[in-house]
């Protein structure tokens, strides 16, 4: 009977993998697909002489803010300690980062859904479409940012990051996956689980139109990630010790 049940969550979380990369392909669109150029707006700087576009975002911006509150509420919360001894006490903590992975998506899924755009403010807006360089300068910009973002997911175990290491290791009753690593490598995981800060950054602030909403938006992420994501000295020697490794193999072939 534990090894059916143990089967039944290992599928869900093969499910939940093949849907976390639904959802990062539609957040990945949301965030680098070039925004069309509204004709009618007004440069934030000139609200005073323009109340009423200032009026019409404020609709927007209320449930644009309660979407990021949320995720990042759920993107926190369920990283605590009262969640984490909940699923022991039920026995799923070998699905604790399914679960994770699997609200988050759920987040960000419906954020992406129903994120209400408010165009009639604006930072500055470029017509990428009307100038070539403009538009490999904006296209690369966001390819090499989502590369290193994929490519450090990958480096960093996805099948672990996601979950669906755990629950395969628990069916084998295997320890966790985070036991055969390094203790500096742990130590890193408690700080940072997703690579790239500077990579989310450019993405998020790198947009052809900066409107009030994805001016929000940038500017909650961005502060989260820069709260949440505490690397210390230890992390980066550690780093820097992988890197010179690396070149050093390289080289060796």
């Amino acid at each position: 009977m534990a090894s059916f049940v143990k089967f039944i969550v290992l599928l869900a979380s093969l499910v939940t993998f093949c849907y976390t990369f639904y959802v990062v392909g539609k957040l990945t669109l949301f965030l680098s697909k070039p925004r069309s150029i509204s004709t009618a707006h007004t440069w934030i700087f000139n609200l005073l002489d323009n109340k009423s576009r200032l009026e019409t975002a404020y609709g927007p911006i209320v449930f644009d803010t309660l979407y990021v509150i949320g995720f990042i509420f759920q993107h926190s919360f369920i990283k605590s300690a009262i969640v984490k001894n909940l699923l022991r006490k039920l026995r799923l903590a070998p699905a604790e980062r399914t679960i994770y992975t699997l609200t988050s998506s759920l987040c960000l899924h419906y954020l992406v859904q129903n994120w209400v755009p408010a165009q009639s403010i604006v930072l500055w807006q470029i017509n990428v479409d009307e100038s070539v360089p403009l538009w490999w300068t904006f296209v690369i910009t966001h390819g090499v940012c989502w590369t290193v973002i994929y490519g450090g997911s990958f480096i960093m175990d996805l099948g672990e990051l996601l979950g669906i290491k755990q629950t395969y290791y628990d069916l084998h009753n295997y320890l966790e996956p985070i036991a055969y690593k390094s203790l500096e490598l742990r130590n890193l995981y408690t700080h940072v689980r997703h690579p790239s800060f500077v990579g989310f950054s450019l993405i998020l602030f790198a947009t052809n139109v900066m409107s009030l909403d994805r001016l929000l938006l940038a500017v909650l992420l961005t502060t989260y990630m820069y709260v949440a994501w505490s690397s210390d000295q230890t992390d980066i020697a550690y780093q820097r010790k992988q890197l010179q490794r690396k070149k050093q193999e390289l080289k060796a072939h």
